[in-house]
């Protein structure tokens, strides 16, 4: 019973957050000319969309390079660290990028913007798209000595998580862990925003809050069924 109260008092604070910036959301009427400001925030984003995913691809000819040069007399273990946090740290531009071209396309599309704006962020997502799925390919040359999965195998999550040893999966599942429930409030979050929104400007986002809600929903309910049964 406990566990549920705390599971149910946890998101109070983001409630209550969300409530407060809807409730400024509600007080702010420039917001009705958001409009004007679109190709600015277009520009801005291709920019970060552009600039994140060039780190993530160069990053990615960067280690493949370090991975492959290696000799007798190579620090093994300064490598594995540097191989870690330069594999993680392309993953993460390259989806901020993949995410970011995707979003401005879209916007610049609906808001009718100068062609050349969605045209690059078409192909800022293509290339950001190839080499997510390129990432994996790094793994094999990075760690020769273990017996890995191809990255083509359709069950490539499941067979590197079992090829994982403790150590590695307890890094993971925490990781995974924390971003579920991260993703858990943010979403949360973004239902009360949504909501306010509409109310302040007219602009119905009905559409928008179902599928918030509904992703907020499916998550949940694939954590629960995974896990239950487990203990």
């Amino acid at each position: 019973m406990s566990k549920k109260k705390n599971s149910f008092l946890s998101f109070i604070p983001y409630f209550v957050g969300g409530l407060i910036i809807g409730m400024f959301i509600l007080n702010f009427e420039a917001l009705t000319g958001l409009e004007t400001f679109v190709p600015a925030l277009c520009i801005t984003g291709l920019a970060a969309a552009v600039i994140t995913a060039a780190l993530g691809i160069s990053g990615f000819f960067q280690l493949r390079g370090h991975a492959s040069n290696r000799d007798d007399t190579t620090d093994e273990d300064a490598l594995d660290r540097y191989m870690y946090r330069k594999y993680t740290d392309i993953s993460l531009n390259i989806n901020i990028g993949l995410v970011l071209s995707i979003l401005v396309m879209g916007v610049a599309i609906i808001q009718q913007t100068d062609a050349w704006i969605y045209i690059a962020a078409a192909v800022t997502m293509l290339a950001a798209l190839i080499f997510l799925f390129l990432l994996p390919t790094l793994l094999p040359v990075m760690y020769p000595e273990r017996d890995l999965p191809s990255s083509t195998d359709s069950k490539f999550a499941d067979k590197l998580l079992a090829a994982s040893d403790e150590g590695e999966r307890h890094v993971m599942l925490e990781g995974l862990y924390k971003t579920f429930n991260t993703m858990n409030a943010t979403l949360f979050i973004g239902l009360v925003l949504l909501m306010m929104y509409s109310i302040s400007t007219g602009d119905n986002q009905t559409f928008g809050m179902v599928i918030v809600a509904a992703v907020l929903i499916i998550s949940n309910i694939k954590y629960v069924t995974s896990i239950r049964d487990k203990a």
